[in-house]
């Protein structure tokens, strides 16, 4: 029989035509992208951030390296573990962990600080694929057979937002949330827990809540009544994505970070720097690869084989959304301002880690679905 360069018997074709080839793709172009932000946003701070974060993301793709050679199965196995091991972490935090700009959310092992509460991004995502598959035989869901799970991320909700992490806290219960829309629950279950949620709001708006917290949401729904105190960030912020204009300042023209008048232009607000140095049609463009990203880690969550790998690939999509829609939100000021790194972009070494690791673990997935077998 003659050769056909199509042939899907071929791995070469097999490896170029797979979703995980493509998301490493568009992993790679937004790697290099967030390096060139970077460089341009540290000017300012300290040229030395650069080859740091080229550091992080090397240890970061070793560590995420040595996961993908595990088969699925540990990683489903070990899931509980995993958990374990992040509760005594984020428990360490509260006791002994670095504090930076009134949090506490670090710990510093040697030169690097670990930041706990995004690694636990990734572990709520393995608990809650590893319980609800375990539990697939049930033929609905209940409060009563969902406490377990609850009351796990209620213990990593309140150390994360005990840090204080308001945005790391929440994001971690949307993950949980996400991967129960995939699974049936009864009905009056959801409404049961609709009102709890809706109280426990309120209860929060008063009791919980601090006032730093408190005025951010005001900055987000009157920015003219603290200019230059809890809406400082957020105007800042949309002046340095308006005077990009269509095409940019150029590249290092970001004037906005340069003059110091941004903050956090190197973390949070990084999408800014890259607004205003490349303007509205490169940002869409960066935009597009985003959405393109995100729609291939939904595509992979929608063709894994196993209940396991299914909700995993949905919990870790869920993570990722949610980190890049708050903080290109956040900057554009439409969501109070959190905290929430943009993968890729913003400096950092716990998050770099945990979404090399995600990225990993959906690849992993990915291959899986191409086997006869499911791991």
């Amino acid at each position: 029989m003659p050769y056909h360069p199509l042939d899907h018997r071929y791995p070469l074709y097999h490896l170029i035509t797979s979703r995980s080839f493509a998301l490493a793709v568009l992993m790679s172009i937004m790697i290099v992208l967030g390096l060139i932000n970077l460089s341009s946003a540290s000017v300012a701070i300290s040229p030395n951030l650069l080859a740091k974060q080229l550091f992080h993301l090397g240890i970061s793709a070793l560590i995420a390296g040595a996961l993908g050679c595990l088969p699925m199965k540990h990683v489903k196995d070990y899931a509980y573990v995993y958990g374990a091991l992040t509760l005594v972490l984020l428990c360490l935090v509260l006791i002994s962990g670095d504090s930076s700009g009134g949090s506490q959310r670090w710990l510093a092992v040697g030169s690097l600080r670990l930041q706990p509460s995004e690694l636990a991004k990734i572990t709520a995502a393995l608990i809650g694929a590893r319980f609800l598959s375990d539990r697939q035989l049930t033929p609905e869901h209940t409060l009563t057979s969902l406490s377990p799970l609850l009351s796990i991320m209620m213990i990593f909700f309140g150390l994360v937002f005990k840090q204080p992490d308001l945005g790391t806290s929440a994001i971690i219960l949307w993950i949980i949330c996400s991967q129960l829309t995939c699974v049936p629950v009864a009905r009056r279950s959801l409404l049961i827990s609709g009102f709890i949620a809706a109280s426990g709001l309120l209860y929060s708006w008063f009791f919980v809540l601090k006032e730093y917290q408190k005025q951010r949401i005001h900055a987000l729904l009157f920015p003219e009544l603290d200019p230059i105190g809890s809406s400082y960030n957020s105007i800042q912020s949309l002046i340095a994505v308006g005077s990009g204009g269509t095409w940019g300042k150029g590249f290092l023209g970001s004037t906005q970070s340069h003059l110091r008048f941004l903050p956090s232009h190197h973390t949070d607000f990084v999408f800014s720097v890259f607004a205003e140095e490349h303007g509205f049609v490169l940002t869409l463009a960066l935009l597009i690869i985003i959405f393109s990203f995100l729609s291939l880690c939904l595509a992979i969550a929608r063709h894994a084989r196993g209940t396991f790998n299914s909700l995993l690939a949905v919990g870790i999509t869920t993570s990722l959304f949610l980190d890049f829609s708050i903080n290109i939100a956040m900057v554009l000021g439409l969501f109070p301002v959190v905290g929430v790194p943009m993968p890729f972009f913003s400096y950092g070494g716990s998050a770099a880690l945990k979404v090399m690791l995600g990225c990993v673990l959906l690849m992993k997935i990915d291959a899986a679905s191409r086997t006869r077998i499911a791991p």
